[in-house]
């Protein structure tokens, strides 16, 4: 028995070594949650506008368009009860804070990260920011939480090939490599309109107190609150449900009622974005984002 455990160690210790040399490799690699955390804690003094949302806001909103100081603190498949989290953890420390800019998408009301298919993101907000997150022991290490092949991928592009990454610029704004509308965004927006439609509205009420929750927490601080539904693509739109869409809307809608610091805007069938300013079916481009920017700049600005 002594003599099978000898073994066996001797087989465990270079794959435990190999495992702590890829974890050390992997969290040196810079990455788009450090970089905002970081410029959260540096700027915290400073930032009069946070943006709060998923990829729409990432790829759509660039402050380095807004007038005042600005954090998009967007993340690919971020949910609104992240959302709740980020701000619920800073909204004391950013003493200039005036303005919280939040998406309010089809999928917004109808998702929540941790239930979906890229919960595996959630090992990003517990190893590089300061959000707590109801984490299992796998999201607290990167080799644990992301498929070996994906892991050797990124240590390759990294450190091989001297590759970025991400792109994002200080702000937090994040561009693309590909920036060219694709020529059958037709058949995407279908497919992704699909994809986006909640198979039911399990988490709508959850959701929606959250996004009460929110407001009413920046309206104990003074602090605005902008929803906004951003633009997309024709052919997204005429494939989005009905009834999941309009629960959407109308949300925003009371919102903006009921609340005095509260303002719904509904960009989505916005005739000044045409099939040029969109990445796919429904992020907008570099031209996009520039476009939509301005047009946030100038309702912060009133």
């Amino acid at each position: 028995m002594k003599k099978f455990l000898n073994l066996f160690l001797l087989f465990c210790l270079p794959v435990l070594v190999v495992g702590c040399v890829m974890e050390f490799a992997l969290r040196q690699i810079p990455n788009a949650y450090q970089v905002k955390s970081d410029y959260l804690e540096t700027h915290r003094g400073r930032i009069k506008t946070l943006l709060l949302g998923s990829s729409h806001i990432l790829y759509g909103v660039n402050p380095e368009y807004l007038t005042e100081e600005a954090l998009n603190y967007g993340h690919v498949s971020q949910t609104i009860d992240i959302d709740y989290d980020i701000l619920h953890r800073y909204i004391s420390d950013l003493e200039a804070l005036e303005t919280v800019v939040l998406r309010l998408s089809y999928t917004t009301l109808f998702e929540q990260l941790k239930e979906g298919d890229e919960k595996w993101r959630i090992k990003d907000y517990t190893l590089y920011t300061d959000i707590s997150l109801d984490s299992k022991i796998k999201d607290h290490f990167e080799i644990l939480s992301v498929k070996l092949k994906y892991n050797l991928e990124r240590i390759y592009k990294y450190y091989i090939l001297n590759e970025a990454v991400e792109h994002v610029n200080k702000w937090g704004w994040a561009s693309q490599e590909r920036e060219q509308t694709p020529e059958n965004i037709e058949a995407v927006s279908m497919r992704v309109a699909k994809k986006h439609t909640a198979p039911s509205d399990v988490f709508y009420s959850e959701n929606y107190k959250i996004l009460e929750n929110i407001i009413k927490e920046c309206t104990e601080k003074g602090i605005k609150v902008v929803l906004v539904t951003m633009p997309a693509y024709k052919d997204y739109i005429q494939h989005l449900d009905a009834l999941q869409l309009e629960k959407t809307i109308n949300a925003g809608m009371r919102m903006d009622l009921e609340y005095s610091n509260c303002t719904y805007l509904n960009y989505l069938n916005d005739n000044r974005f045409g099939r040029s300013d969109f990445l796919d079916a429904d992020h907008l481009n570099t031209q996009g984002a520039e476009k939509f920017s301005k047009i946030i700049d100038g309702i912060l600005r009133q």
